[in-house]
């Protein structure tokens, strides 16, 4: 495996670590039970998505595709303040932060695209923005359904 790959898969492996670290704190910090639940399930995901990149990693297949699929994007994190901490937050607060977060590795991993060298780290970049979009578009989906109100 090239060097740049398995450091792309080390610093996204990294990635998922800290943001179940994050979200199994904020489990603690918020005080909505909805928002505990949800956070839970983020932290649950961060984790099985970590295993993923390990078991990657482990079976050396630069070139395995994942699925592609259209992701929507509301792009409801774009035009929201706040977000910035979780403490006292209620659900609203809570999905926000969690959009922002997701955002922010959407915008991380379309970073590095431009920035690597090799085609199998490229790709593999691609299908994380793409995961990392899934993420944000089902916070967003909810947000939408809880939030916005038909006139």
């Amino acid at each position: 495996m090239e060097d740049e790959f398995k450091e792309l898969l080390d610093t996204a492996m990294y990635k998922e670590i800290a943001s179940q670290a994050v979200y199994e704190a904020a489990q603690n910090q918020t005080i909505d039970p909805g928002a505990k639940v949800l956070m839970k399930e983020l932290a649950d995901e961060e984790a099985h998505h970590l295993q993923i990149l390990r078991d990657f990693k482990q079976s050396d297949l630069e070139s395995t595709e994942w699925d592609k699929e259209k992701i929507s994007n509301l792009m409801i994190s774009e035009y929201l303040t706040g977000g910035d901490t979780l403490d006292g937050a209620n659900i609203q607060e809570t999905l926000t932060f969690a959009m922002k977060r997701e955002q922010e590795a959407v915008e991380f991993y379309s970073r590095m695209i431009s920035a690597l060298r090799s085609e199998s780290a490229k790709r593999l970049c691609k299908n994380l923005v793409q995961a990392e979009q899934k993420h944000k578009s089902k916070l967003e989906l909810l947000y939408d359904d809880l939030f916005y109100q038909e006139d």
